[in-house]
């Protein structure tokens, strides 16, 4: 539960720094976020055993990354203007939220699947707000 929330923190943060016009660096560093936490859950779908476990370790490694990266960018970003993040909000906030919803309930059931802890240690980086436990 303290992973969720800490990764929901992540994306209010994002969301914060997101705004611009469509297209916008920040509209895509979003999508790009959404698009890594979707492929986290649907790779975490995959794991039923150990030999399953392994073979998702790349895919989990580069949607990992994609991740950073994106967060990365989120945070270099100036803060929008008001109205224009509530537009991001509207748009992107529900789809965030379902992505990661799915993720960590994926985790949850990986958990306890012979070779799923070592597998999520691909995906550290998800889990850690700003490089941070």
């Amino acid at each position: 539960m303290k992973r969720r929330a800490g990764s929901i923190g992540i994306v209010l943060a994002a969301l914060a720094f997101l705004g611009a016009g469509e297209g916008s660096p920040y509209e895509k560093t979003l999508q790009q976020m959404i698009a890594s936490a979707d492929s986290i859950g649907k790779t975490l779908k995959t794991i039923m055993d150990e030999d399953t476990a392994m073979a998702s370790k790349p895919d989990l490694r580069k949607a990992n990354t994609t991740w950073v990266e994106a967060r990365d960018k989120a945070a270099k970003l100036e803060p929008p203007e008001r109205d224009e993040k509530i537009r991001l909000e509207k748009l992107y906030k529900p789809k965030l939220e379902e992505a990661l919803k799915t993720m960590f309930s994926e985790i949850r059931r990986v958990e306890v699947i012979p070779g799923g802890k070592d597998a999520l240690k691909e995906i550290a980086g998800v889990l850690k707000k700003d490089g941070k436990s």
